[in-house]
């Protein structure tokens, strides 16, 4: 017996995107989840002050409006290491350029 199977490229591409929406997701959930949890805590404004924005399927942004979030990531308390924003972030993957920029 022989079988022949053929499939729909598109419907193949557009799930393939969609599993990956998902994922992407899924992660970036992780990282503000994990953002809130070592983010040192005095009032809690500067953890909670973590959001995610998706900008695509397949990539999110990252943002925390505290001011004196650039001295906590130095080092400033000492409830976490410096770079600890660098730490988490890079445990899930590779930035596109900066990690951190405190300009935008």
């Amino acid at each position: 017996m022989k079988l022949k199977v053929t499939y729909d490229q598109n419907k193949l591409l557009r799930e393939v995107k969609d599993s990956i929406g998902k994922s992407v997701a899924a992660v970036s959930t992780q990282v503000l989840e994990e953002l809130r949890a070592v983010t040192p805590k005095d009032t809690g404004e500067a953890s909670n002050s973590w959001e995610i924005t998706n900008l695509t399927k397949t990539s999110f942004k990252v943002t925390n409006d505290e001011d004196y979030i650039k001295y906590l990531n130095a080092g400033s308390s000492k409830q976490a290491p410096a770079n600890f924003i660098e730490k988490v972030v890079l445990d899930y993957g590779t930035a596109r350029g900066n990690v951190v920029d405190y300009d935008n």
